[in-house]
């Protein structure tokens, strides 16, 4: 009897202590996902490309949320208990109560989050603000592609200037620091000049694999499949600007089935379709809203004070077709002008050169067109027209740009060596503010910059005027240029990166 009578005595309690444990419970939870919230803003700035969560920080994680769930889960099961059952919950509230406190206790992490990842390969690539609804809902489709192990292939397609580089440099980012689902992501611009050799080349030096200049193509495409196929659990492969169809065989490239992904940009369709892409995304222009809010941030919200500006400052950006190039070059080249009468006259230049072409790409290049004319200094202009000497996507060291503009004379003559240098970088930035050149790499050994491909077309256009160059640079010539092309007025030539060009 005794027996039955304890058991009662300690129902009782239970019931009566219930309700006070349940809110020490839901205390004590708040205490813990308030840590685990503090945890996850250290992850986000301690996770770098080069570290990895630690398997306890993670097994901890999914620990709080399992409890979250479980508590929850009690709740429910009490709340729906009659005044006689509830009490034979009471030790489920305690047992719980004790697992978050442990919690609590395990969560401290004195030691950090995150440990080194050696075995991640993957450069983070410098980029500028997207803008834009449609320009988000890309990102987001191309990321589920890249989560989905159905989907192998991804091809982004849209015409130049539309933003696929700027577009896939996020998500090259966003790999590296978002997901360990890839063991390396790796970034090769492609370009117009594209040969098998130097696609060979440009992927064996990001995987770090030595050729020994012997090799047959066969060969060293063996070696690029072996260590993609073997090294490498899953990998990610981001071909940019490509232009013809790729084997990717002949290449070296796998054609995985272990959730390996390989990314393409292009303005063709054809090619998505040739190498056999089984997810095609096509990017489109800004909407005029979003076109005009990425002008405004560009040269400022400032001129909406100005009478009289904001109408011709729309039209200007209506000229830009919604290409997101065309914007930022265009507004780069007004920003800090208050004149309303000098933004008139621009939007009269920018009318002009749009009657005088034909198709979207060529309107994208009189843009440009606007932004070099409006550099308003033939030096500067030179300056900036040397840089179309290098071959498409090439990295040029700042340091010897100014070097060559030096020497040519572009750069006045200034007391010192160290002054004239320093005359080299401020036009460097210039041409850098003016979004003509972009900054690829900024080390302490200095920078290097890059023209984008359709500034660089500009640019040859301009040069087959006055001046006039004879630029066949990275065209993998192995003869000189034909004689009618060496006119008696070409002030320079560039024959650069030819390796089997013999010269008479």
């Amino acid at each position: 009897m005794d027996y039955f009578l304890n058991k009662i005595d300690k129902h009782l309690d239970n019931h009566r202590s219930l309700d006070q444990n349940k809110n020490e419970l839901k205390r004590k939870l708040n205490d813990l996902n308030g840590l685990k919230e503090d945890i996850e803003s250290r992850v986000s700035s301690e996770l770098q490309p080069t570290k990895k969560l630690k398997k306890g920080v993670q097994i901890w994680l999914e620990n709080v949320e399992r409890i979250n769930g479980e508590i929850q889960s009690l709740d429910g099961r009490i709340g729906e208990s009659s005044a006689l059952t509830r009490g034979f919950h009471a030790e489920d509230v305690l047992m719980r109560m004790k697992e978050v406190e442990e919690h609590i206790q395990q969560g401290k992490f004195c030691e950090g989050l995150v440990v080194d990842n050696p075995q991640r390969i993957g450069q983070v690539l410098s980029t500028s603000t997207l803008s834009g609804e449609a320009t988000k809902l890309c990102i987001e489709e191309i990321w589920q592609c890249l989560m989905n192990d159905e989907v192998r292939k991804i091809g982004v397609w849209g015409m130049g200037g539309i933003g696929k580089t700027s577009i896939m440099k996020h998500i090259n980012n966003q790999l590296l620091k978002e997901t360990h689902k890839f063991d390396v992501v790796i970034w090769i611009t492609v370009s117009k000049e594209m040969s098998l050799a130097k696609l060979q080349k440009d992927l064996a030096s990001k995987l770090d694999v030595k050729f020994s200049g012997n090799e047959c193509e066969t060969t060293r495409a063996g070696m690029l499949f072996e260590t993609l196929s073997f090294k490498f659990s899953r990998f990610v492969m981001i071909l940019d600007d490509v232009w013809e169809k790729v084997s990717f065989e002949k290449v070296g490239i796998p054609e995985s089935s272990n959730g390996s992904k390989l990314v393409l940009t292009t303005r063709s369709l054809d090619v998505c379709r040739h190498v056999g892409c089984n997810r095609v995304i096509q990017i489109k222009p800004l909407a005029e809203e979003e076109a005009w809010n990425l002008f405004l941030e560009i040269v400022g919200g400032n001129i909406l004070n100005i009478p009289g500006l904001e109408p011709v400052a729309k039209s200007i950006t209506k000229h830009c077709a919604g290409l997101p190039l065309g914007v930022i070059v265009v507004a780069a080249c007004m920003k800090g002008l208050d004149d309303l009468f000098e933004w008139r006259n621009a939007l009269k230049e920018l009318s002009l050169a749009r009657e005088s072409v034909n198709g979207l790409e060529d309107e994208v290049i009189q843009q440009l067109r606007f932004s070099y004319d409006r550099l308003k200094d033939q030096k500067l202009q030179h300056c900036f027209l040397n840089c179309a000497l290098y071959p498409a996507d090439f990295a040029i060291r700042e340091i010897d740009l100014v070097h060559l503009w030096i020497a040519e004379g572009l750069v006045e003559e200034m007391n010192s060596r160290q002054a004239e240098y320093d005359k080299g970088c401020a036009i460097m930035n210039r041409l850098i503010n003016n979004c003509l050149l972009e900054v690829l790499t900024e080390t302490e050994n200095g920078r290097c910059v890059k023209m984008h491909d359709l500034v660089r077309d500009m640019a040859l256009h301009i040069t087959c005027g006055t001046p006039r160059f004879l630029v066949k640079a990275g065209m993998r010539l192995t003869e000189p240029p034909d004689m009618q092309e060496w006119r008696k007025d070409l002030e320079k030539v560039s024959l650069m990166e030819n390796w089997g060009l013999q010269l008479p």
